[in-house]
């Protein structure tokens, strides 16, 4: 079986090394694509082979994975004469795993022949997931699709979960980023209580910790703000870009979001304010700046 990989970013990379050490088990070949160089020539040299471009790399796959930043990238490959639905094989499957828009992808998904199967299978738990191969993968597919793919699946993700028919994987990844995010800010205006009142804050985190309040947004972000990192895992760019692509699906979806308009327009502003590589959890550093108070511990 030749499988492809289009997107070695921080993501794709580990997905596609895990990708490629099952296929040096099982005797079938990972080809890869990217912009960067320097990540293509790292994964050849481990013994990938180069796809050269979208249809080369195409005309060869049975399976596709692309990990890609945004529906524009995705687009652009996919349509065209020399594009990704042009191209795959007859009988292939496409696993798309990024953040995408659910109103893009139906876009997409009309254009493309009968014989190809498409999946949204958006993935979550950061690059340490990626590189040990336990993701959360959440898919829009069809049962006899999932039954057949399963094992390769969980090369990548020790939890690919059918959310159901095309389009779910998109909805079920934005709709807990969202709470990522309320929950996100939330923690800023929560400790700025704890600290205008002189609570030692380590103490106050342990003590959510074993509360009503504890999450992983709770357990994770909240010593990175404390230590004035900001978790640089992750940039205000990529931020703003999610919380967008979560108004624009309650928009698409007919549901009204006062507090993702509230969330968006503050990370636009931080965004704004610190630049789109900051890390993302600079937004708490708009409550420290109103407020003349650093939380750290």
């Amino acid at each position: 079986m030749n499988i492809g990989f289009i997107g070695l970013g921080n993501m794709g990379s580990g997905m596609a090394m895990n990708l490629l050490k099952h296929c040096q088990n099982a005797e079938d070949n990972l080809i890869v694509l990217d912009i960067n160089d320097i990540a293509l020539s790292d994964i050849i040299s481990k013994g990938a082979v180069h796809g050269e471009n979208v249809s080369n790399l195409c005309s060869q796959c049975d399976v596709l994975f692309t990990s890609l930043p945004s529906s524009k990238e995705i687009n652009l490959l996919a349509l065209g004469e020399e594009g990704i639905l042009k191209n795959l094989k007859i009988g292939a499957t496409w696993f798309e795993t990024s953040t995408n828009e659910l109103a893009e992808w139906e876009k997409v998904k009309e254009r493309a022949p009968q014989h190809l199967t498409l999946v949204d299978a958006p993935v979550s738990g950061g690059t340490e997931g990626a590189s040990a191969g336990t993701l959360s993968i959440f898919l829009g597919i069809n049962e006899d699709v999932l039954n057949k793919f399963q094992p390769l699946l969980e090369v990548i993700a020790s939890k690919p979960i059918r959310m159901g028919p095309s389009g779910s994987g998109y909805v079920t990844k934005l709709a807990q980023l969202h709470l990522n995010y309320l929950t996100a800010q939330g923690i800023g205006e929560t400790l700025m209580i704890a600290a205008k009142a002189n609570l030692n804050l380590s103490t106050f985190h342990s003590v959510l910790m074993n509360s009503c309040s504890k999450s992983y947004v709770v357990e994770n972000y909240i010593p990175k703000v404390l230590d004035g990192s900001y978790d640089d895992s992750f940039t205000l760019g990529l931020a703003e870009k999610d919380i967008k692509l979560i108004v624009d699906l309650g928009k698409h979806l007919g549901v009204t979001m006062p507090l993702g308009e509230k969330v968006m327009k503050t990370y636009q502003k931080a965004t704004k304010i610190y630049g789109s590589e900051a890390p993302h959890l600079s937004v708490v550093r708009l409550i420290e700046e109103e407020n003349q108070k650093e939380l750290r511990n």
